[in-house]
């Protein structure tokens, strides 16, 4: 859901996805066009402080990529982390 959110606003804002990368590198992030592409098709999940820039770039709020969670939600997250059935991903260098 957060890629999904990501790629409409960067489409949004006209940036490929080749260009967003090159964003982030700027902040000694090491992203790849294919990194972005695998966070926008749900194949990895897109790290907290990639969020953050992403963000401040596109001059979006945070709240405008993350989803709206129900408590619900949130409590079967933290049983699902609890369990281990998370899969490590995409971490900072």
């Amino acid at each position: 859901l957060v890629g999904r959110r990501i790629c409409k606003l960067r489409h949004e804002h006209r940036i490929s996805q080749e260009e967003l990368a090159a964003m982030l590198n700027n902040f000694h992030s090491p992203i790849t066009r294919d990194v972005v592409a695998n966070w926008e098709i749900g194949r990895t999940e897109v790290p907290a402080y990639c969020i953050q820039l992403i963000a401040c770039l596109l001059e979006e709020k945070v709240a405008d990529i993350l989803p709206a969670l129900s408590f619900e939600e949130i409590i079967v997250s933290q049983t699902m982390e609890t369990s281990g059935s998370r899969r490590q991903n995409c971490q900072p260098a």
